[in-house]
């Protein structure tokens, strides 16, 4: 994944978790960003982008405001450091 396109993730999804009423608006460009996220996976770090998309995608599917914060905020925080290991 490109490191524009991980910006770019990085930002939206922060934007929705800390903006909730924003879902709607961004999931349609956050989900084929996710989908490259776990396509574009390096060696050994297939686990951790699946459960990258696994906490995101919950955070739409959810109508739970506390749930979708915490799967969002989840997201958020493993997508940082799942950037920061592939990017060294």
């Amino acid at each position: 994944m490109e490191q524009q396109h991980q910006q770019t993730l990085t930002q939206l999804v922060n934007d929705v978790y800390n903006k909730p009423d924003l879902i709607e608006e961004h999931q349609p460009l956050i989900e084929p960003l996710l989908t490259d996220l776990v396509a574009s996976a390096p060696s050994g770090f297939e686990g951790m982008a699946a459960m990258i998309n696994t906490h995101i995608s919950n955070g739409f599917k959810f109508k739970n405001p506390k749930i979708q914060q915490f799967e969002l905020e989840s997201g958020l925080l493993k997508l940082k450091t799942y950037f920061q290991k592939i990017n060294l």
